[in-house]
């Protein structure tokens, strides 16, 4: 598999997870400040996978 694919692959679990911790499926809804935190590091996450489609 290239770098590029696991890389993509990679990123997208991760948005798969932030997700699924800001879903209603949760035990434990995240508080404000935790919710903008992930928001942030999820923003992180989209900004590199379109880096890698460039790539490709």
């Amino acid at each position: 598999m290239s770098d590029v694919k696991q890389s993509l692959q990679d990123k997208l679990q991760k948005l798969e997870k932030g997700l699924y911790l800001m879903s209603l499926d949760r035990v434990r809804a995240l508080s404000v400040h935790e919710t903008v935190d992930l928001i942030e590091e999820l923003r992180a996450v989209v900004a590199a996978a379109k880096a890698d489609t460039d790539k490709l």
